[in-house]
């Protein structure tokens, strides 16, 4: 069953067998932002995937230099229900009925590192990445699952040292405290893995995989409710006064969100945002 994904890609996603490779793409962002045209674009996706019985494992990649995916692109905030949409999205993500692996070439920020933390195993090569979530210090929090997600990977002192401080993280440091499975030196190395995996997994019965996967996410995945719990905290910090006036600074800063130091270093830079 081959999937095209044009509109959040600009190119047609890669079917091998029962093996799915989404490369996560936005043509209008060299940083790229998490638009409404990927929304768009991954909740057709999802919703197929949902109903899919041939296809076994996604894996998620991206093709943009330096961003596996980035934070929401800010005009998606002008949307009605953009964030109850993002955070009903990453919930379905994580309970699709395929195992889902994410391979981190470059940087995982907010809505980025929610859809990580979304996918059944993360993979990240060493050079050039960081993950984080800077919401924070916007005034806001990760409110799509990253909240909720993070203390059930990591312990809830490290998810309150990383979410509060808005610090990134190295692919090394996240290995070490189950942020992601393995940092590898290489993409070469990273995806002869990820192949060993998927060789593996395509031998064995499909319902055993899948029963496997709902008996964990039963104890370590978030569910519905927390999701909207976190929506329903997170949706009127954007109405706070000072919203408007930070979001002004990080356009400033970031030269309307384009590549440049601070969206490259945004776990450093966030405090420029008071001075």
């Amino acid at each position: 069953m081959a999937m095209a994904f044009m509109a959040a890609t600009g190119r047609p996603t890669s079917q091998h067998d029962a093996i799915l490779e989404i490369t996560l793409h936005n043509p209008v962002s060299d940083v790229n932002t998490w638009s409404q045209d990927i929304q768009v674009g991954m909740t057709d996706i999802v919703r197929r995937l949902q109903a899919d019985n041939e296809t076994t494992m996604v894996i998620f990649k991206s093709d943009v230099p330096r961003f596996f995916m980035n934070h929401l692109d800010p005009q998606i905030l002008t949307i009605d229900n953009a964030v109850e949409n993002f955070s009903a999205l990453m919930y379905n993500i994580s309970m699709l009925p395929q195992i889902t692996i994410g391979a981190v070439e470059g940087r995982a920020r907010n809505a980025g590192n929610e859809l990580l933390m979304a996918l059944d195993m993360r993979f990240a090569v060493q050079h050039d990445v960081l993950l984080g979530h800077f919401e924070v210090g916007l005034g806001t929090f990760p409110g799509g699952g990253g909240s909720q997600q993070l203390p059930r990977l990591i312990g809830r002192g490290l998810a309150m040292e990383y979410i509060l401080t808005a610090k990134d993280i190295t692919p090394k440091e996240a290995e070490k405290i189950g942020w992601i499975n393995k940092a590898f030196g290489s993409a070469k190395e990273m995806y002869d893995h990820i192949d060993e995996i998927t060789s593996r997994l395509t031998l064995f019965p499909r319902a055993g995989i899948l029963a496997g996967k709902q008996a964990i996410n039963l104890r370590a995945n978030p569910s519905r409710a927390d999701y909207e719990h976190d929506v329903n905290l997170f949706n009127p910090l954007l109405a706070n006064p000072d919203f408007p006036q930070i979001l002004s600074r990080v356009l400033e800063l970031t030269n309307n969100v384009t590549l440049g130091k601070v969206e490259l270093n945004f776990g450093r830079e966030v405090v420029r945002i008071y001075e």
